[in-house]
């Protein structure tokens, strides 16, 4: 029965797994609103405590993130554009120097290492200006060099039309998400009501102690991975700027974005940051950008991600790696996005039943799952308990003087 039974939950694993491919399409808008219910429900729930409407309240915190988010927007998008335009402008020099900087970097390998590796891919994708003179590849070489790359890029030319509608595809999840928040958020109450009425009278007090810990963690990590990334962003321009580093508020937002992604984002805006000081400012410039994304990792590892991210997601930075990876290879970005929090709730939900039917100890409430797992205790029995009851009341009165 138990070989029976294994197989059984492989098949239905595989089907569903299957099912979920075919209907991908639908998990970008979801995540999209299942992040904006985790963000917005706390103050939702708050103004419905104080007597507001659950429909109004959400609908105002709505309006008063997304004035927010404009009023920002209009805020910073001058400083961004310029700071855009101006790399535009310089795109010639950058190019010219980043050039230059790999050909010696290489060069210098080279002679050290005794190998052979060739920039002249690099500087012909580049477009380098010395392309044809007496210190770059020939026009020859660059022609070998880049035949690949251009049937790549003439292979994609018949795929226009895909690439229109995946870009409106990309444009719709960020119109339909919200409005699909908008509607779930509403009726969160509700729709939790009514998916507790499935569960069986026996375990429904259990489910609804379960659900809650992983909707408090799921929920924890969104808004904390929201907190966290704004505070690396804000921390990695500041630090850029003070260094000098061009183009200091688009990096440190690249690296705030990316931050999203556990354990990603200052690497990425370290690295960005160690190309443009080294192309603009010499090795110097660039080794200063890397350290100050070393420092703003190590503020976010033992600061703010400890204590913002406290008592939702511990999972060790080895796991992760590999859930980054896992999910990245079966979902994209959407994947790696969500590869944390599912690692999560596995992990929480795993740790409940293994505690409570292997161990018999009794549920932790939420938040004291990192002291172990309760010992089990000796369960009474209420008409075992109101029987021993009635008979120490009759003890007592038979002891009692007439």
């Amino acid at each position: 029965m138990a070989a029976w039974a294994l197989i059984g939950l492989l098949i239905v694993a595989v089907a569903a797994v299957w099912a979920l491919f075919k209907i991908s399409i639908i998990f970008p808008p979801l995540v999209i609103a299942l992040i904006i219910i985790y963000a917005l429900n706390p103050s939702v729930s708050w103004l419905e405590k104080k007597g507001v409407r659950r429909g109004i309240g959400t609908v105002g915190s709505y309006i008063v993130i997304a004035s927010f988010v404009t009023a920002l927007g209009f805020a910073l998008a001058p400083l961004a554009a310029r700071q855009i335009e101006t790399f535009g402008d310089d795109w010639p020099l950058f190019r010219d120097r980043l050039v230059t900087f790999v050909d010696d970097s290489v060069e210098s390998v080279n002679e050290r290492l005794g190998t052979d590796f060739s920039t002249t891919q690099f500087d012909c994708l580049l477009g380098s200006e010395e392309i044809g003179e007496g210190g770059g590849p020939s026009l020859e070489q660059c022609d070998r060099a880049t035949q690949r790359f251009r049937s790549l890029v003439g292979s994609q030319t018949s795929r226009l039309t895909e690439i229109g509608f995946s870009v409106i595809e990309v444009l719709l999840w960020f119109v339909i998400g919200p409005l699909i928040g908008l509607y779930l958020l509403m009726d969160l109450p509700q729709l939790q009501r009514d998916m507790l009425n499935l569960v069986p009278a026996a375990n429904k007090e259990e489910v609804a102690d379960v659900g809650s810990k992983v909707g408090r963690a799921v929920g924890g990590f969104f808004r904390g991975q929201l907190m966290v990334a704004t505070l690396v962003g804000l921390m990695s321009a500041i630090g850029f700027a003070i260094i000098g580093l061009p183009f200091w508020f688009v990096i440190g937002a690249i690296a705030g974005f990316f931050n999203l992604i556990p354990l990603v984002g200052p690497f990425i805006g370290g690295g960005i940051g160690f190309i443009i000081g080294t192309v603009y400012g010499g090795v110097g410039l660039g080794v200063q950008a890397a350290v100050v994304e070393i420092i703003v990792q190590q503020i976010d590892n033992h600061f703010l991600s400890p204590n913002v991210m406290k008592r939702t997601v511990r999972i060790h930075p080895v796991t992760v790696m590999l859930s980054l990876l896992a999910g990245g290879a079966l979902a994209g970005f959407w994947g790696v996005l969500l590869a944390v929090p599912a690692v999560a709730v596995f992990k929480l939900v795993l740790g409940h039943l293994w505690a409570t039917r292997v161990l018999g100890a009794e549920a932790s409430p939420f938040g004291a799952e990192g002291r172990g797992p309760a010992p089990p205790s000796v369960i009474v029995d209420a008409s075992s308990e109101t029987e021993a009851k009635a008979e120490a009341q009759t003890q007592t009165k038979a002891k009692a003087p007439s």
